[in-house]
């Protein structure tokens, strides 16, 4: 099946107050055509 959306080794980190937060370390996926992907936190979690 055809890959729509790949990741690979992706790092996210926030400085918040002096403070290093690593919200994502080294993920990767592969979501292929037809597939569905949903990402839950809470409200501020940084979802978007």
């Amino acid at each position: 099946m055809t890959i729509a959306v790949k990741l690979m080794n992706v790092w996210k980190t926030y400085n918040t107050g002096g403070e290093v937060v690593n919200a994502l370390r080294g993920v990767s996926l592969e979501v292929k055509k037809g597939e569905f992907l949903a990402i839950q936190g809470p409200s501020g979690s940084g979802k978007s």
